[in-house]
Formats: C-alpha cells, structure tokens, sequence
C-alpha cells in the first residue's frame, strides 16, 4: 500500500480531528480514514470532509455498542 501524500496543513487538520477519537481507536480512525482517501483526488476541503464523516461513524459505533 503506498503512502498518502498530504500537505503540512491536511496532516495538521487530520491530527486536529484525530485527537476527538479515544486513543485506543485512532490507529483504526487513521486507517479508515486512508482507505476512504485511496482512489480520491485530495484537495481543499477533501481530508476535513472525509475525517469528520469516519469520526461520526466512529463515535456512532462506539454509543451503540456502549448502549448495548
């Protein structure tokens, strides 16, 4: 799998948006969020866009599963 290329500010917006996820679950997030980018072309608003949708996803799966 090749890397992502981001620029110093996506990569800023993306561990702003990392640090709202449990600690546990960021290696997930990060990976949910790559797979999602693959394929796309990135660019203004891109990242921010994708890694708010995976954090919604994510804390949505963490409540439900906390509920029972």
């Amino acid at each position: 799998m090749s890397p992502i290329a981001l620029t110093d500010s996506e990569l800023r917006e993306l561990r702003q948006i990392a640090e709202t996820i449990p600690w546990d679950l960021r290696p997930n997030f990060l990976e949910r969020v790559a797979a999602k980018l693959r394929g796309q072309e990135i660019g203004a608003g891109v990242i921010y866009r994708v890694a708010h949708a995976v954090a919604r996803e994510m804390i949505y799966e963490t409540g439900r599963r906390a509920m029972g």
